[in-house]
């Protein structure tokens, strides 16, 4: 075994050894206290308790807490022998100050704080707090936590507490997802935060603000443990009435390039933003940051799992990319915010790829057969070009304190262009050669779609008691060509054939829905609640495909046996009863009974009778909260798909042919989900474990039928026992500053199992799918001089077989990432990211490891350092290479594909502010 095999191995092992010894290290000091109201001596809950490091010149956050119901509070693990300011503050109170240096592993008790109240305005603030926590909402001063010169919102995040930002910007706030971020108060561009994070400026935020996300549950029935968060940015107040933004322009070797900017310009309760981009650097969407930052380092290189699929490298192709767009917001009075927003965007994207792909055949499976290992290499070439245009809107009004209002319509228009070349032959371990193939085709099709939801929600005089009112209605029509040249030669008894076709698509599918709701609390602790609601569904179909005529050199032969018009309509109707019970303690449990009626309609034309289906169910669903722990029971249906249920055949070619069956049934699902979220202020630890499981009642799979030649027939069928299990747990911690030394751990442990079949000449087989993944990270600050991230993950999968002679597959794929800055005087700044990726199951021929590694050095320029000057290179060992191994049924394929190298790359930037005066 190779040292880059075993060192991977050992990353998790050295990992936990570094988090167990820099725990050890912590000294465990702690300071304890009672706050009280010094005129009524009550005790004061959900006051703020900070501790800065007074020796810090930007006092710099320790640690904090607030209050219980008695008014106490305890902080732990605060370090020794330095000084540390006590701060404790509470809404309508002067603030309490207290300096105190602590010795190693002492515990002092401060005893009873008296906080004495006052007019608020009437006080003089000596200290900004560095937190502040009112209710549900945690306020972060950004003044308090230092960052480097051209940072952005995500560089900000990753030094508050409780706040993690991972390797692709997802953002998590004490173990929950951050659905949005705001800036003062109102929508930027989408609901993706990374929009935000990634392209604002840090220093344009006086405060961060952390709030639970109840925007579409204005009724509070959610519990608070399962509530994603709202971060809200509160730019400084001189950028409320200013022009602001940045340009970036940068060129280098091989053609490589990327331009872009933001604009804003802020004038009282109006917002516009603007954005645009353009690069050949694989960059795809408004994150032009991370292209800035790094000139696209790090975009290369992780180890991903989807469905079976084990992967390395960046994405596949080389893309250019042109975007654009603009976000207006605008207040009307406090009742009424309105939202505005365009997206446009043109991606040119071109990729080869090679394939190889082997199938596995037994006597069992055909009888002429004997252990036949099928082998199938492909290259491909695709091209393609897709143009999009998106608006959306959003409007909320709230007349009075009872009443919210929302209406979000959505139009889209889309343009796909694309073209594909690919050559292939076949063989097996008995036959050299069994046939060649040479494939094109080419598509060009467009999509339109509109939609739109409108929501009302009245707080009616009972407490508690409310109506609901949703409607939403979609409409989305597409069309498109495509001409099709296969070439199959032949060197067995299997006939040699030519196919050159042409076919034209028709789909539409419209959706439109109306659902009321009425909640009524009986008592205190019980509520009781119906729902009614009607849905209709319309869903066409049409595939028009003709022959090539070399006669006439005219695609004029109407292609019967290879065409379709399908049209389903589908009306459903429900009625849910429900009830909650609180028991006190934050636990509570909701049970509703979900009763649905199905009345479906389907057309297949050709003199064919429609097939009309009418299904009847029950679907429970039963959710238990008790605090940070959640259960839930729910059941679901999924209607086969109609493109199934045909009731005739389709030849696609005389190697691929299927067969519909008009017979399929209903697919029930139960689905099950655990979950347990907690977050510790004081010790900064934020765990997370969630575990779920789905199992199917008459799951929809195909069953093949292969002849001697491995012509492939399939048709799907019903069958019960699928399933899926997973599990999942995180943990994070945030240790306290120790030797000028900042320390963040995380690890994640993510296990799966799913069962499924299959069937190959009525010989049933079963597949096993296990999949285990191991990811720790760590995060290390050396006095704001070296910040380094290094992280591992280790992917296991495994594929077993019952009912079937097939061999299991076994496949681990090793993932090790460096990415660090150094910060030299001078303001220089060198970022890099180094990763190291293994798989040593692939095919002979394709590449088993890479080693990726980029470099950036930057210095800021101008006065006030609103220039700067970037020079990169990515992938200086010219080894990135994308490739991937994925196992289905009998069959495992390993593809390998062109993928962005080496290239050098020079950018200037600049950014702006001017204040408007008028």
């Amino acid at each position: 075994m190779t040292a880059t095999a075993i060192i991977p191995r050992k990353l998790p092992f050295l990992f936990l050894m570094l988090m167990a010894f820099a725990g050890l290290a912590q000294n465990h000091a702690e300071i304890k206290g009672r706050v009280l109201d010094s005129v009524s001596y009550q005790p004061l809950a959900l006051a703020t308790i900070a501790v800065v490091n007074v020796q810090d010149s930007l006092s710099s956050l320790v640690s904090y807490t607030v209050t219980d119901k008695t008014g106490a509070f305890t902080l732990h693990n605060l370090p020794s022998g330095v000084q540390l300011k006590i701060l404790i503050t509470y809404v309508g109170c002067y603030p309490f100050r207290k300096i105190i240096t602590l010795n190693k592993n002492q515990a002092v008790d401060i005893g009873e704080v008296l906080l004495n109240q006052k007019d608020l305005k009437e006080i003089a603030v000596k200290d900004r707090m560095p937190i502040v926590i009112r209710k549900d909402t945690i306020e972060f001063n950004a003044e308090a936590f230092k960052t480097r010169p051209n940072a952005v919102v995500e560089d900000l995040l990753k030094k508050l507490p409780g706040v993690e930002v991972d390797i692709e910007g997802i953002i998590t706030v004490n173990g929950k997802s951050v659905s949005k971020i705001l800036v003062d108060g109102r929508e930027f561009f989408s609901n993706d935060p990374r929009i935000a994070s990634k392209n604002l400026d840090a220093d344009m935020v006086e405060k961060v603000q952390v709030y639970d996300d109840r925007e579409d549950d204005p009724d509070h029935l959610v519990p608070a443990a399962k509530l994603n968060k709202i971060i809200n940015l509160k730019f400084k107040k001189a950028l409320k009435k200013s022009a602001f933004g940045k340009i970036y322009a940068g060129g280098g070797t091989e053609g490589h390039y990327s331009v872009g900017g933001l604009y804003n310009i802020f004038r009282d309760t109006l917002q516009v933003s603007m954005l645009a981009l353009s690069n050949n650097l694989n960059n795809t969407g408004f994150d032009f940051n991370d292209i800035y930052q790094g000139a696209g380092l790090g975009r290369g290189g992780e180890a991903f799992y989807r469905g079976g699929l084990s992967a390395f490298g960046g994405s596949a192709g080389i893309q250019t990319v042109t975007s654009g767009g603009i976000n207006i917001n605008d207040d009307y009075g406090k009742k009424l915010k309105i939202n505005l927003a365009y997206y446009y965007s043109q991606t040119r994207s071109r990729n080869n790829s090679v394939n190889n792909t082997q199938q596995f055949i037994n006597v069992y499976t055909i009888p002429t057969l004997n252990d036949t290992t099928l082998t199938t290499k492909n290259a491909d070439n695709h091209s393609s070009t897709a143009i999009k245009h998106n608006i959306t809107g959003l409007i909320r009004w709230q007349p009075d304190d009872v009443t919210q209002i929302k209406y979000t319509p959505i139009f889209s228009y889309n343009d796909n262009l694309s073209n594909q070349n690919s050559f292939g032959s076949s063989f097996s371990n008995f036959a050299p050669l069994i046939n060649q193939t040479e494939n094109s085709n080419s598509t060009d099709g467009s999509s339109f779609q509109f939609q739109h939801q409108f929501s009302y929600n009245h707080q009616l005089n009972r407490k508690g008691e409310s109506i609901s009112i949703e409607h939403s209605l979609m409409f989305n029509p597409a069309k498109s060509v495509s001409y099709n040249n296969n070439e199959l030669q032949s060197y067995t008894a299997f006939p040699s054939y030519l196919l050159k076709r042409y076919a034209n698509n028709e789909d539409n599918n419209t959706n439109a829905s109306l659902a009321v709701s009425y909640r009524y609390p009986v008592i205190k602790n019980l509520a009781l609640s119906i729902g009614l609601s009607t849905e209709y569904n319309y869903q066409l179909d049409n595939v028009y495909t003709y022959d090539f005529d070399p006669i006439t050199g005219e695609y004029d032969t109407y292609l019967t046996a290879q065409s379709a018009n399908l049209t389903r309509n589908k009306w459903i109707h429900n009625i849910r009863p429900g009830l909650t019970y609180n028991f006190g303690n934050s636990v509570s449990i909701e049970i509703d009974m979900l009763a649905q009626l199905q009345q479906v309609n389907n057309k297949f034309y050709r003199n064919i009778s429609d097939i009309n289906q009418n299904y009847f169910t029950f679907l429970p669903n039963v959710q238990l909260n008790a605090g940070s722990f959640s259960f839930n029971y729910s059941a679901s249906t999924t209607l086969p798909n109609i493109g199934d249920m045909i009731p005739y055949s389709i030849t696609f070619s005389p190697s691929y042919s299927i067969t519909g069956n008009p017979d399929l049934k209903l697919t029930r699902h139960n689905n099950f989900a655990i979950g347990y979220n907690n977050y510790s202020s004081q010790s900064q630890v934020s765990f997370n474990l969630s575990a779920s499981a789905s199992f199917e009642k008459s799951g929809v799979f195909r069953q093949k039928t292969l002849n001697a030649q491995l012509a492939e027939t399939s048709m799907p069928i019903n069958r019960d026992g699928r399933y899926t299990i997973s599990v999942g747990s995180y943990i994070s911690k945030r240790f306290k500053k120790q030797n000028d030394i900042r320390l963040n751990g995380t690890i994640s442990i993510n296990l799966s199992k799913s069962y499924n079949f299959f069937e190959i000449n009525h010989r049933d087989g079963n597949q096993n799918n296990y999949h285990a993944t191991l990811s720790p990270r760590l995060s290390i600050n050396y006095r704001e001089i070296l910040e380094i991230e290094p992280s591992y993950s280790l992917n296991q999968t495994f594929t077993s077989y019952s009912g079937v002679d097939y061999g299991n597959q076994s496949n681990t794929t090793h993932n090790v990432d460096t990415r660090f800055n150094i910060f030299l005087p001078k303001k220089l700044t060198i970022e890099g990211d180094f990763s190291y990726n293994y798989n040593p199951v692939v095919s002979p021929g394709f590449q088993k490891s890479i080693n990726l590694f980029s470099l950036s050095i930057d210095r800021p320029l101008m006065k006030k350092d609103r220039g700067n000057i970037k020079l990169s290179c990515y992938d200086i060992l010219n080894q990135n290479i994308g490739s991937n191994r994925y196992v289905v049924d009998n069959t495992v394929t390993d593809i390998e594909s062109q993928i962005l190298k080496r290239y050098f790359l020079l950018t200037l930037q600049f950014k702006f502010n001017k204040a408007i005066t008028k």
